[in-house]
C-alpha cells in the first residue's frame, strides 16, 4: 500500500508510522514539522512500544509527493479549504480518500474533489500530543471506527478492508455502514470535555475533573449529545455516557486538541466540532440547553460573532 498522509501532526505522525512500521510506503505531507523530520526522523513515543523512522519520507507538498494508492487526510478541519490545492496531486485511478479528522462536513468536502464512492471517514480515539517538532506522544487509545461516506454494502466491505489493513498494523478497529452514527459515538466525547476544556482557558482533564460542577455540566452535555443522536435515528448504547465518563476520568494528563490549539494561539475546529452538529441537532428538534451554552462559551472564548 503507497499511502499519504496529509497533515502529519500528533496524530497522522502516529498513524502513518504505524503503517509504516507494518511495511508500507508512507509518505508525510507537513509543513511546520518538515526541518525536523527531514534531519532526525519520525518518533513516536507510544504507551504501545516507541517507533522510529530515520528516513521517513517527507514532504512540504502534496504536489511533491504526487500519486498514491490511499490519502490519509488528518490536518485539522479548518485546513479544508487547502483541499483543492492538495488533493488532486494525490490521486490516481482507484485512489481512495480517508478523513481522520474530527466532527461532521470533512467527507463532504473531500467529495468535491474525490467521488462519494472512494471517501470514507476514520473516527479516532486517541490521546495524541506533539510538543516537540517530528516527535508524536501517544498517551492512550489509538481504536479507529471506519465507514464509508455513502452507505451501499460495496462501501462497507472496503470500510472493513480498511479496518483490517489498520488491525494489521496493530490498531484496534471497528467497521460500520452508517457515517453519521460514528460521529454521533465521537463527539458525545468531544464536545464537552474537548470544549469545557477550551472554554476554561486550555485546562487539562485533571483539572476539569477537579470541578465537580463541570464534571455534572460534560454528562448532562453527552446525554443531550445522545438524544439529538436518536432524533437524527442513531441510537446510542445506553452505557455510553458513563462508559466514557469512567474512561475520561483515568486518563492522565491530557489536554484536548482544542484547548492545546487554543493556549497556542491557533485556529479552533468550531465548525466541524459544535456548529454543524449542533445545527443537526437543532433540525432535528433535540433540546440541548447546556450544550448551546458551552457553544456560546467558546464562541466568546474565541471571539467569534
Amino acid at each position: 500500500m503507497k499511502a499519504a498522509i496529509l497533515g502529519a501532526g500528533a496524530l497522522g505522525s502516529f498513524y502513518g508510522a504505524k503503517l509504516a512500521e507494518a511495511g508500507h510506503d508512507v509518505s508525510f505531507i507537513v509543513r511546520s514539522s518538515y526541518s525536523a523530520i527531514r534531519q532526525h526522523g519520525l518518533r513516536v513515543e507510544s504507551v504501545d512500544g516507541d517507533i522510529f523512522l530515520p528516513r521517513a519520507k517527507v514532504y512540504r507538498t502534496a504536489a511533491e509527493c504526487g500519486p498514491v494508492d490511499l490519502v490519509l487526510v488528518c490536518w485539522k478541519t479548518f485546513y479544508n479549504d487547502q483541499l483543492a490545492g492538495s488533493i488532486p496531486h494525490l490521486l490516481k485511478e482507484g485512489t481512495q480518500v480517508v478523513s481522520l479528522q474530527n466532527g461532521m462536513g470533512n467527507a463532504e468536502a473531500i467529495n468535491a474533489f474525490v467521488p462519494a464512492a472512494d471517501v470514507f471517514v476514520g473516527l479516532c480515539f486517541v490521546c495524541c500530543m506533539m510538543d516537540t517538532p517530528g516527535t508524536s506522544r501517544h498517551l492512550e487509545g489509538g481504536d479507529i471506527q471506519f465507514a464509508p461516506f455513502h452507505t451501499t454494502d460495496e462501501g462497507y466491505e472496503r470500510a472493513c478492508g480498511f479496518a483490517e489493513l489498520f488491525r494489521q498494523a496493530g490498531i484496534r478497529t471497528t467497521a460500520y455502514r452508517d457515517l453519521e452514527y460514528i460521529q454521533w459515538h465521537k463527539l458525545i466525547w468531544n464536545i464537552p470535555f474537548n470544549g469545557l476544556c477550551l472554554a476554561h482557558g486550555g485546562i487539562s482533564v485533571p483539572q476539569l475533573f477537579a470541578m465537580p460542577q463541570e464534571v455534572e455540566r460534560a454528562r448532562a452535555i453527552m446525554h443531550e449529545v445522545c438524544a439529538a443522536a436518536k432524533l437524527r435515528g442513531f441510537p446510542l448504547p445506553a452505557s455510553l455516557v458513563e462508559n466514557q465518563m469512567k474512561r475520561t476520568a483515568a486518563m492522565g494528563d491530557f489536554i484536548p486538541s482544542s484547548a492545546v490549539d487554543y493556549l497556542r494561539k491557533r485556529a479552533v475546529e468550531y465548525d466541524a466540532i459544535w456548529g454543524i452538529p449542533l445545527q443537526r441537532a437543532l433540525a432535528a428538534g433535540a433540546s440541548v440547553p447546556v450544550w448551546s451554552g458551552l457553544c456560546r462559551d467558546i464562541r466568546s472564548k474565541l471571539n467569534l460573532a
